[in-house]
């Protein structure tokens, strides 16, 4: 996110937590020894502050340190405890676990050790006690990278209390995984505890701070190097000092993980992230592995970075191609940047996959498929043969998560695209190997993140941020000009769709002959006619679509209803919860615009007619006009709807309702005409 947006938008999504925060009100002390549940735990019924909850945290402990025995490893251990309200909530005795375990077996990896569970069970006033089995133990790989834990607690049925534990223990030491404070579930009691050898320098960021306990205190932890003493191995034992934090909150409430307009859930719950910024090793000088962006920048493109940097120079074996693509004609910029990407796409498919490193791009001309970072690569040394400058374009998925607010995070980077210089306009255009049509700066909008920089010597720092959301138009223009007779309407509408809306539209017209659903042709009866679709060489993000139409209007014994709009945009409102603790987070900007000069029939007079309004939120980021003039037997409309911001906070949420309730009563608006 950029620029004052992004600040705002944050500080939201920090802050957000306050108005309910201020509703929980204690209803259990659960006995925090793990095997232990109380009677209390046992018997209660429901959870007061959310009557809706289908099951409850009663507590999720974790503590995470790290051991070291000629390297270092981390640790995490989980214990977990959740009480089964209503039938819904049995499912949470299903528990799936992924974690890192690559098939290569020289990379580094993280296991699951010490997994034990059991449910507990009151019975005429006495606890039973029901073990996980081994059979209800399952280990299943997910892909080339990961596995999955998957078990199943026995004897669930609402009134159970389950608990279970676990430990992850990982090669991969520096990298800490953020700590949810909230679930998708209330939580009564959420602690963690981890232990920090000072060797390791780490930013610590939270989100909703203020319902965070922290508590720092000196430790320390035990090591083991070996030496060799001619044919013998020798062990030394000493200690490493280190800091010791601990984080506690109580009474949380539920983050939905199914809520509609939203990319991320976890963005917004109550949260403690760590980002290694350094190392400070006995005997050696502190080591910044990114203390800003530019480092970041450094580490990703270096040569030695054989996975990134060293992609960057490479060579690209379709010369030949390439000079008989620019021997075809006297191509300009975007012809070229098109004829460039068509090639790639006819050399390779993607396979499916985000990713931010290419380990083999030998491998992936062999086979022909990649991931979007292969294809990228490959798409960069392909363009450098054109002669036109790319760089790459890193940022955060937007379903992976936004990046840090506070600091630099080489961890928090997934994957990257395109971005193609135009020397002669000065500007960037941006394509991802993922894409199928070449619709320069119409990125999946997956990648349509408001934050992501571009890796590139040769840009100023103020200009390496940019904001991919903003670079697509998506705009819907409708002209539409008719005529009634009677209560059948006759007219022609022209539609030109940009961006996003204009490569919904070719994937929507594969399988059928019109922007008009034909379903709905038969409902509203409509019937085109002289149907007509444009299309430009070299900007596939624009198409028009031209056709005649005759439309039936409502009628009855002696009044026509007709809606002067003819082809409404909103007919349901999707946001139908009574409040929302989430903001809205919309898939890109855009604003649609209609025109319609109609011509009412002879022999009826007008009886009602809609009336022209606005309706927009205080600060104009989302509205929507409607302005209707009659002279005579003529009436026009101009309507438009415009989105100017993705994230609308949850306090705008009642300001959406009305927006979107008042829009839809716009396009349900009707002339009542009476027979003479």
């Amino acid at each position: 996110m950029k620029n004052k947006l992004f600040i705002f938008c944050v500080f939201i999504f920090l802050c957000f937590p306050m108005a309910f925060a201020q509703q929980a009100t204690t209803v259990i002390e659960p006995d925090l020894k793990y095997g232990r549940p109380s009677k209390e735990e046992l018997a209660l019924t429901a959870y007061v502050p959310d009557t809706t909850a289908t099951a409850v945290y009663l507590f999720h402990k974790g503590k995470s340190g790290f051991t070291y025995d000629d390297g270092f490893r981390l640790f995490t251990e989980h214990w977990v405890r959740i009480k089964i309200l209503k039938p819904q909530g049995v499912s949470h005795a299903d528990v799936t676990i992924p974690y890192y375990a690559p098939s290569d077996r020289d990379k580094e990896k993280d296991g699951i050790l010490n997994l034990d569970g059991c449910s507990y069970n009151l019975e005429n006033g006495k606890m039973t006690k029901t073990r996980l089995k081994r059979e209800l133990v399952s280990n299943e790989r997910v892909n080339t990278y990961y596995k999955v834990l998957k078990f199943s607690l026995p004897a669930v049925k609402v009134g159970t209390v389950i608990e279970y534990h676990y430990k992850v223990v990982s090669d991969y030491s520096v990298h800490i995984e953020n700590w949810m404070m909230q679930e998708e579930l209330p939580v009564v009691y959420n602690q963690y505890e981890i232990t920090i050898p000072h060797v390791f320098v780490y930013n610590v960021e939270f989100r909703g701070r203020q319902y965070i306990d922290v508590l720092e205190e000196k430790s320390s932890m035990q090591a083991k190097q070996h030496t060799t003493s001619g044919v013998a191995r020798v062990a030394h034992d000493f200690s490493i000092s280190a800091r010791k934090l601990t984080f506690t909150s109580r009474n949380l409430p539920a983050i939905r993980q199914d809520e509609s307009f939203c990319w991320c859930p976890e963005d917004y719950k109550i949260q403690v992230s760590f980002d290694l910024q350094g190392t400070n090793y006995p005997g050696e000088d502190y080591k910044p592995y990114s203390q800003n962006w530019e480092d970041v920048d450094k580490q990703l493109t270096r040569e030695e970075s054989k996975s990134f940097g060293a992609n960057l120079l490479w060579r690209n074996p379709y010369i030949e191609e390439i000079r008989e693509l620019s021997r075809s004609g006297n191509l300009d910029f975007n012809k070229k940047v098109i004829g460039t990407f068509q090639l790639l796409k006819q050399k390779f498919s993607w396979n499916g996959e985000y990713k931010l490193y290419s380990e083999n791009l030998d491998k992936v001309l062999k086979t022909g498929t990649g991931s979007n970072a292969d294809l990228n690569f490959i798409f960069i040394g392909m363009l450098k043969s054109f002669g036109i400058k790319a760089y790459p374009v890193v940022m955060s998925r937007r379903s992976a998560g936004m990046l840090p607010v506070s600091f630099p995070s080489l961890q928090k980077l997934n994957t990257f695209v395109v971005a193609i210089y135009d020397e002669a306009k000065g500007k960037y255009v941006y394509l991802d190997g993922s894409m199928d049509i070449p619709a320069l700066n119409v990125l999946p909008v997956e990648l349509s993140v408001t934050k992501a920089r571009i890796l590139s010597a040769d840009i100023p720092e103020n200009k390496k941020w940019v904001n991919l959301q903003e670079i697509p138009t998506n705009q819907i223009f409708m002209k539409i000009s008719a005529n009634a007779q009677g209560s059948q309407i006759t007219g022609r509408r022209t539609t030109i769709l940009k961006g996003h809306d204009a490569l919904g539209y070719r994937k929507e017209y594969q399988t059928k002959d019109s922007l008009v659903n034909k379903q709905e042709l038969v409902k509203e009866k409509l019937a085109i006619s002289n149907l007509k679709r444009t299309e430009m060489e070299d900007d596939f993000a624009t198409i028009q679509e031209d056709f005649d139409f005759i439309l039936e209007a409502e009628k009855s014994e002696d009044h026509i209803y007709i809606n002067p709009m003819l082809f409404p945009q909103l007919t349901k409102n999707p946001f139908i919860q009574s409040e929302r603790i989430l903001p809205v987070e919309f898939p890109y900007l855009y604003r649609l615009n209609l025109s319609c000069a109609l011509t009412l029939p002879e022999g009826y007079e007008v009886e009602e007619i809609p009336h022209s309004q606005v309706v927009k939120t205080e600060d104009g980021k989302l509205q929507c006009k409607y302005m209707i003039q009659r002279n005579g037997n003529n009436v026009i409309v101009n309507y438009s709807f415009s989105l100017n911001s993705s994230v609308m906070p949850s306090e705008y949420y009642s300001q959406l309702q009305e927006i979107w309730n008042k829009a839809i009563e716009m396009n349900q608006a009707l002339i009542v005409l009476k027979k003479l």
